[in-house]
């Protein structure tokens, strides 16, 4: 039989974490998580479901920067080596895998491949939802109508020195793209926002870990630049915008076609406030960015003087 083995990043998912596991479980036959700080209960409802009986395993990771290609790769191997994996699926705690008359994965699987594309479908607001609904698949029923263009990808095991690119878009082998093959019906529901609070949250967030990784930054967070900046420098456009807070998409680009979930009820799953997650989330984040700036400087003598020299610079204005 074909095994695969799930690799997911999460932080502060506590929203939709267990309708992810529940849902892909009946995909894949085991699941690996890195949670890289959540403040929420994602660590909570994790332990929960593994305790329940679900097949997975958690890793932490508190880095306040980005190095996907690192973190990805290392996932890759992780599970590609010690998990025993045939195949490893890359997925983001907000994608669901939807195989057309809801077919298990692996039967879909062509024998020579080693690279799958799963197309992006985006779920989200077009306005009415009850926000005590959980995200999966109730409260978001409606899809864009258009194509994303936007693909992730799944990967044979145990290819030698694979290199997992940013974003799960593409694997890499000997500095050369792995080809992917297309399976006809194969996509992921994916649901980015599933509030405006929580949109906002993630921008500034992936704008600060991609600044924090240095020049790599703009390579990992052009996607966060535009409605980061819009928040930073003309926040009323958005917090002062009803319909930004009550829909993403207008219905008449829309489609109804809610995601044939396949994971039953679920039982640890709480509504809370999306602003006051928000908040939460945005500080935690903070502390640990001021609390690494501060370690390095204490750790590294060169990073202080360094530090020390831009803090004295002084320019003239006027």
């Amino acid at each position: 039989m074909t095994r695969i083995v799930s690799f997911t990043r999460v932080l502060n998912e506590d929203d939709i974490i267990e309708a992810f596991v529940r849902h892909n479980a009946a995909h894949v036959d085991e699941m690996l998580f890195l949670d890289n700080g959540s403040t929420d209960r994602t660590q909570e409802i994790l332990r929960a479901l593994r305790e329940e009986g679900f097949p997975l395993k958690l890793f932490r990771n508190h880095a306040v920067s980005f190095d996907e290609v690192a973190i990805n790769s290392w996932g890759y191997q992780m599970v590609s080596q010690v998990m025993a994996a045939d195949w490893v699926a890359f997925l983001d705690a907000d994608e669901f895998i939807a195989t057309p008359g809801s077919q298990p994965l692996p039967s879909l699987l062509p024998a020579g491949a080693r690279a799958i594309r799963l197309p992006l479908v985006n779920y989200g607001q077009v306005g009415g939802e009850d926000p005590a609904e959980p995200v999966v698949p109730w409260r978001l029923r409606w899809r864009f109508a258009g194509e994303t263009g936007v693909d992730k990808v799944m990967a044979r095991a145990k290819i030698p020195h694979l290199i997992v690119g940013a974003g799960n878009h593409e694997v890499f082998e000997a500095g050369r793209e792995v080809p992917a093959e297309t399976i006809a019906g194969l996509s992921l529901a994916h649901y980015p926002r599933r509030d405006a609070w929580q949109a906002m949250q993630k921008w500034v967030a992936g704008r600060m870990k991609a600044l924090a990784a240095g020049g790599q930054g703009e390579y990992y967070s052009g996607h966060y630049v535009s409605p980061f900046e819009t928040l930073r420098d003309k926040p009323g456009e958005l917090l002062l915008n009803p319909g930004f807070f009550e829909r993403e998409f207008d219905k008449s680009f829309a489609v109804e076609a809610p995601l044939a979930y396949l994971g039953g009820p679920l039982a640890y799953y709480q509504p809370a406030d999306p602003r006051l997650k928000a908040a939460t989330s945005l500080l935690h984040a903070l502390e640990n960015l001021a609390r690494q700036h501060g370690r390095l400087l204490d750790e590294l003598p060169e990073a202080r003087t360094l530090t020390e020299r831009w803090n004295a610079r002084r320019d003239f204005l006027f």
